[in-house]
């Protein structure tokens, strides 16, 4: 799978990063708590913001316009899924 996006898509693999980073750098390498709860708060603005951005187009019956792999952007919450399933492990 390629990284692809248009528009506004690359926000829904690169927030949860972002949310990861800053999380290390609050709380430390090793804070697995922290990163889970980076991971869940990501995933809700990747689908909140996903929705938003992607409103008119939805309502319209129209491609959206705001694409994570080729998906819609509100879909792009299975990232930070799988960074909470590995901190688990």
């Amino acid at each position: 799978m390629a990284l692809t996006w248009t528009r506004l898509g690359y926000l829904g693999f690169m927030m949860p990063f972002a949310f990861w980073a800053i999380s290390a750098r609050i709380g430390g390498t090793s804070n697995f708590g922290a990163f889970r709860i980076s991971f869940v708060l990501s995933a809700l603005v990747v689908w909140f913001l996903g929705k938003h951005l992607n409103r008119d187009a939805l309502e319209a019956g129209e491609d959206v316009p705001h694409k994570t792999f080729s998906r819609p952007m509100q879909h792009a919450v299975w990232v930070p899924a799988v960074g909470f399933v590995l901190t688990l492990l």
